[in-house]
Formats: C-alpha cells, structure tokens, sequence
C-alpha cells in the first residue's frame, strides 16, 4: 500500500468514526449532557456568574494572530531565513483564516444554537438550516480553530505533540462544561480544523516536492 493509499484509508476510517461519534452525540448525548451541567452550575453561584457572560475573542484571536504571523513569515522570508519556522508560519498564518470561514459557513449552513439558548432562552435546539440569524453553534468555532493551530504545531514540532493534545482536550471539556456547545459540536469543530490544516500541508509539501524536483 503506497502512502496515496494509505491516507485514503486513513481518512476514510477517520470519518466514519467522527460521522458515527456525532450522530450518537446528537441522538443520546448533547441535551442530556447539557441540562444536567446547567443544573450543576446554576447550583453553584459563584461558578454561574463566572460562566454566565464569557467574551468571545475568537475573532480578534483569528485577525491579530493572522497578521502577526503573516509579518514574521514575511520577514524571514526576505532575510531568506527558510526552515521549519517559516514553513509552519505559513501553515498557521493560512489555516486560521481559512478554518475560521469554513466554520462561520458551517454554522449558517446547520443552523444550531448553543446548549445555553436552548436552555436559557428555550429555542428548539434542532438544526435549523441555513439560518442566517447568527448565533451558530454547529461547529464549535473556538475548537476549529485552535486544532487548527495545534495540528499546524504537531505536524513541524512533532515533539509539542502531548502538550497541544492536553491543552486542545482542556478546551473541548471547558467549552461542554460551561454549557457553551454541545458535544456533537465540539467534536465536528475539532475534525474540521484538522482536516483543513492537514490538506493545506499535504498540498504546500507537495508542491514543495514538486520544486524541488525541477530544480
């Protein structure tokens, strides 16, 4: 089996496994999960109002860390400074934006809400398609696109692979435990962000293999 091969397989059985892990979620798992954490913390006073009213930096996060890496990879690409740092900036610097999109257009496209409003605000916590409204929840934004940086990380710094894995897990269980996703959505936001910076590697090495063939 050829390495084609073998990541056809590869995503192939990684698929399957998100689409049957997010369908159980949605069917057995995302509304009980999240009526019984907002029971726990409307329990706790002091737990409520710290998880009440969190700001979203996402975007900010997403536009400042964008720019800033685009800055160093262009500096370092003038002063001719090509490594691994540059190849990851690159990587980094393109997956987050792009990451970012796809999940706003994912969100539009499902038209979830977030256990909160559902809770809260009793909205249906159905999928309302192509809901225009704002609001999306389906997938989680925050996970896409921090996987999307952490796979970028992995895939140039294999050895910051346990502490992104760590601090990426630390998050998917902060964003269901404050009620601010479900289940179903944490784990189509993580596949998307990888998936996303897993093909723009594979297509930035392949091009690189391919110049380097015709030089």
């Amino acid at each position: 089996m050829d390495r084609k091969e073998t990541s056809a397989v590869f995503w192939f059985k990684l698929t399957f496994l998100v689409i049957i892990a997010t369908i159980i979620s949605i069917h057995f798992l995302d509304t009980g999960v999240a009526a019984r954490i907002m029971i726990i913390i409307r329990s706790i006073r002091p737990l409520h109002t710290a998880t009440e009213n969190i700001p979203d930096f996402l975007s900010a996060i997403v536009v400042g860390g964008t720019i800033l890496m685009w800055i160093i990879y262009l500096f370092r690409f003038v002063k001719k400074k090509i490594d691994v740092k540059e190849k990851f900036l690159r990587l980094a610097a393109t997956t987050l934006p792009l990451s970012y999109l796809i999940k706003m257009m994912l969100q539009i496209i499902f038209g979830r809400i977030s256990p909160r409003d559902w809770l809260i605000h009793h909205e249906s916590p159905v999928f309302k398609f192509f809901n225009f409204h704002g609001g999306g929840s389906f997938p989680s934004g925050h996970m896409t696109v921090f996987v999307a940086f952490g796979t970028s990380l992995i895939l140039y710094f294999p050895k910051f692979r346990k502490l992104v894995t760590i601090i990426l897990a630390l998050l998917a269980f902060a964003l269901i435990a404050t009620d601010y996703h479900f289940i179903s959505d944490v784990i189509a936001g993580a596949y998307l962000g990888f998936g996303v910076t897993y093909t723009l590697w594979y297509l930035y090495e392949r091009n690189n293999e391919q110049s380097n063939d015709y030089s």
